[in-house]
């Protein structure tokens, strides 16, 4: 059976086809103008889904135009944001990241026991997760990315700009560009490994593993800043945790499909 993942983040739009469970074919587009027409070019040619699983982050009308460009193109359901499985403890569940609860749920799949999830992209997330009778959602950080980092310096310095970051700049730059790069990318790694060290401890995960997954991952892998920890690099974290709740959906059946339009 065919299924399609979709995951509409805050900069770029990803699409990840599965044959059962084995992933396959992908598609990763920026989101600007033109998208929808994208990403049907390349559906056209693609053998049709069985079901499609949409996150995003988006706002509503980002993700019902997606949505309604989507459905038609699968045999069964379009689910939108299918039941994670996830008891979620944070004081507004509603408010959470579709993005973080499908990390957290392949996390889970991945390691099989209670664990920190770091997601490396736009932002840089740091959720705790804990797998004790129902798995639950503890929680976590947000802190910016690489690329929103840099930006940030390029726009608040009068005699500084926007450098292009990279993984691996060396802590003493002779010149500014080379201190701006060292700041963000140095700094990156330093915000990652203060905030899974704090997480851990107040999640009461003080000797859990990390699953880290993101665009922007190979910045704590070189070598990473959780020497002291077991580490997981899953690519597609997100995609494997819409993929796990979609099966789970379908295999409740129609009643429970949740989101399906």
């Amino acid at each position: 059976m065919r299924y399609l993942t979709v995951d509409l983040g805050n900069s770029r739009c990803k699409l990840l086809e599965w044959e059962e469970q084995e992933p396959g074919e992908r598609l990763d587009l920026p989101r600007e103008e033109g998208l929808d027409a994208r990403v049907e070019a390349w559906l056209a040619d693609r053998p049709r889904p069985f079901a499609i699983a949409l996150s995003s982050v988006a706002g509503p009308g980002a993700m019902s135009g997606l949505g309604r460009l989507l459905e038609p193109l699968a045999d069964g359901p379009l689910l939108v944001g299918p039941d994670p499985g996830l008891h979620n403890e944070c004081r507004d569940p509603g408010g959470t990241g579709w993005d973080r609860l499908y990390a957290a749920r392949a996390a889970l799949e991945v390691i099989g026991s209670s664990c920190l999830v770091v997601d490396a992209g736009t932002a840089l997330t740091v959720d705790a997760v804990r797998r004790a009778g129902e798995d639950r959602f503890l929680g976590g950080a947000i802190a910016p990315g690489p690329t929103l980092l840099a930006e940030a310096l390029g726009r608040g310095g009068a005699q500084l700009f926007e450098v292009r970051p990279e993984p691996g700049a060396a802590a003493l730059g002779r010149d500014t560009r080379e201190a701006l790069a060292a700041g963000v990318a140095i700094g990156f790694r330093g915000a990652a490994r203060e905030l899974v060290e704090r997480v851990a401890a107040e999640a009461g995960l003080e000797e859990a593993p990390v699953v880290l997954t993101g665009g922007a991952r190979s910045y704590l892998t070189q070598p990473g800043p959780f020497t002291a920890r077991e580490l997981e690099i899953r690519e597609d974290l997100v995609h494997q945790g819409l993929h796990w709740a979609c099966r789970a959906a379908l295999a409740r059946g129609p009643k429970s499909e949740e989101g399906a339009s």
